[in-house]
């Protein structure tokens, strides 16, 4: 695979041109973040007190 492929997309009119491993690299980590998140609001949600 070609990790250096430059993938173009437009947005709002512009176009983009990007790397195939930067979309990878910014995925993986909105992915982490988001289970990160998750996890947290999970964690803090299940410590509150019912009245």
């Amino acid at each position: 695979m070609d990790w250096k492929r430059i993938v173009r997309f437009k947005i709002g009119g512009e176009l983009w041109g990007v790397p195939l491993h930067v979309i990878l690299l910014m995925a993986l980590i909105t992915l982490i973040l988001m289970i990160g998140g998750a996890y947290l609001g999970f964690r803090f949600g299940s410590n509150q007190i019912n009245p």
